[in-house]
């Protein structure tokens, strides 16, 4: 990572968050969240902390695969109190695709913990909203970063500007850069980026 402080996350399901910092997957979807100032997703920086969230997958398990199910069980009965935020993550945007042919997100089935039903889902709610493809490269934090939950936190949207930056030197890179080049070419490839 270039940088040593981050002041920037994106809201992002904890059980993700455990995908890439597992070396799982190295993709994040995104169209927007609801209170997005234009309605639809903008990259507003290439290198954030990823802030986890726990309602969406815990609520509704059948959007998440069903051999990975047990990972938002985990990952909500380790999460911080609610009145704090736990950082563990940093990533590096590498590529952003936009997805003009829903059709080739099938082709990634093998690199991502979602549904085949709720990817459908994310291209069908609001189809004039493009879906955007996040390749990212994931940094384990040295230490997991615990601060207090702030209101300006919360709503549903995508992007947090924190109170406070976040020392993220040291950080090391979940997969090496061959395995993370592997994985990369394979996305591209099937979203045709």
């Amino acid at each position: 990572m270039k940088c040593e402080t981050i002041e920037t996350a994106l809201k992002e399901w904890a059980v993700v968050e455990r995908s890439l910092l597992d070396g799982r997957q190295i993709l994040l979807l995104r169209k927007g969240g609801i209170i997005e100032d234009s309605g639809e997703f903008k990259l507003e920086a290439t290198e954030f902390l990823l802030m986890p969230t726990y309602e969406h997958a815990v609520q509704r398990p059948e959007d998440i695969k069903p051999q990975y199910r047990h990972l938002a069980i985990e990952e909500m009965t380790s999460r911080a109190p609610e009145s704090a935020v736990r950082f563990r993550c940093a990533s590096e945007v590498t590529d952003t695709v936009r997805i003009e042919d829903p059709e080739k997100l099938s082709a990634l089935s093998a690199c991502h913990i979602w549904s085949a039903d709720y990817l459908s889902m994310r291209v069908d709610w609001e189809p004039y909203r493009p879906l955007f493809a996040l390749i990212v490269r994931a940094y384990r934090l040295p230490e997991a970063v615990v601060i207090p939950f702030e209101s300006s936190y919360s709503g549903c949207r995508s992007w947090i500007k924190l109170t406070t930056p976040i020392a993220v030197g040291g950080a090391m890179p979940v997969l090496s850069d061959a395995e993370f080049d592997v994985k990369r070419t394979l996305v591209l490839s099937a979203l045709g980026g």
